[in-house]
């Protein structure tokens, strides 16, 4: 086992790519806490790329192993944490990624905070539910918790973004915005979806591959924004409502879609009939790839999503008399998208009660909304 441990693990980072500094530096300022920290996001987003440029820049004092490994794979229970730590006594930060493949890591990482052995633990899934529901609690006050999306604007600029319009249209995974064929960035989001289905939901859940449940994911992706509740969601796709539910909730759990639930205060009025959720894919890329034809405007309200859901502060949708689009905080937001005179872009804020707000977004500025 320590020879495969000594293949796998890295101490040393010659090239970390384009630097992530918005998730860099806020996980570098908690590396001299005891908490364990926990970074979450779907694949293919850069979590691998951001745990080693903070490994980088603490030289030989860490320790980065990708448990998705191949040469790990005859390895993977608690022995193996035990045996990384006995291998490397002289490091004090251990990057765990994709840890879930350890059963009840979640005990061992408890341990050896309480006991104080002095380690450092950053750890990072592609799961919403990292922390497994049995096991969860057991760090419960021992973690900190981050979460990595798919580049945003002002992010995809650095990367040599050419213009807002590719980014509607591509979206932020970083190996595709950096691909310039556009067959390529095709092929690659088609094969980032199969992988999020196959090794993060359907091994996950011990789901059989069925054509039943790509169906319903494409369809869910390819109509980003969609509004539906798992009842009709079922009748659309033929299927029970329970199993309806669970594959939505798969879906969100593997970062694939996340859900903008309807304005209230009342959890009764929440729930009626006409007040379903709106459904958003993590990426307007997968939707560019899994679509026939793409709306420009919903592929618009998709960014400005994304783009309020990077504040962190929980993202909500309303209907009454009038609709609107999103409801974070004490502010409304409407995503209007609009082509007067070329290329102009702008998302307005309509009146949600007592609320008035507008912000104007341009192609040169959609980090307005970061």
């Amino acid at each position: 086992m320590r020879e495969a441990i000594r293949a796998v693990a890295q101490t040393t980072f010659a090239s970390t790519g384009i630097l992530r500094e918005k998730y860099v530096a806020p996980i570098e300022a908690w590396l001299s806490r005891p908490e364990i920290i926990v970074v979450k996001g779907v694949r293919r987003c850069g979590k691998s790329i951001i745990l080693q440029q903070v490994a980088s820049r603490l030289q030989e004092k860490a320790a980065y192993v990708n448990f998705d490994d191949y040469r790990l794979l005859m390895h993977l229970d608690l022995s193996l944490l035990d045996e990384i730590l006995a291998a490397y006594p002289e490091v004090d930060y251990f990057f765990f990624d994709e840890v879930q493949k350890i059963p009840q890591f979640e005990s061992w990482l408890r341990t050896h905070y309480d006991i104080k052995t002095h380690k450092k633990f950053i750890i990072s899934g592609s799961s919403i539910s990292l922390l497994s529901p049995g096991l969860g609690t057991v760090l419960t006050g021992r973690n900190i918790t981050f979460e990595v999306f798919p580049l945003d604007f002002a992010e995809f600029c650095t990367f040599g973004g050419a213009s807002l319009e590719t980014y509607l249209e591509w979206g932020g995974f970083p190996e595709v915005v950096l691909e310039p064929d556009p067959a390529k960035k095709r092929q690659l989001l088609t094969q980032y979806f199969n992988d999020i289905l196959l090794r993060d939901i359907l091994e996950k859940h011990g789901i059989a591959p069925t054509q039943q449940f790509k169906a319903s994911a494409q369809y869910i992706l390819a109509n980003t924004g969609l509004k539906i509740s798992a009842n009709r969601f079922a009748k659309e796709l033929g299927i029970n409502s329970r199993t309806a539910e669970n594959y939505l909730s798969h879906m969100i759990d593997a970062y694939l879609i996340f859900e903008v639930p309807f304005f209230s205060h009342s959890a009764k009025t929440k729930y009626r009939a006409g007040r379903a959720s709106k459904y958003y894919s993590i990426d307007n890329g997968l939707t560019t790839a899994l679509s026939t034809r793409t709306n420009r405007g919903h592929l618009f309200e998709a960014a400005v999503a994304h783009a309020l859901r990077g504040r962190g502060a929980e993202l909500y949708h309303w209907s009454g008399s009038r609709e609107v689009d999103f409801v974070q905080g004490d502010t409304a937001y409407q995503a209007t998208l609009t082509s007067t005179g070329g290329d102009a872009f702008a998302e307005l804020s309509r009146e949600f009660k007592h609320i008035k707000r507008t912000v104007t977004v341009t192609p040169a500025g959609l980090e307005v909304l970061h």
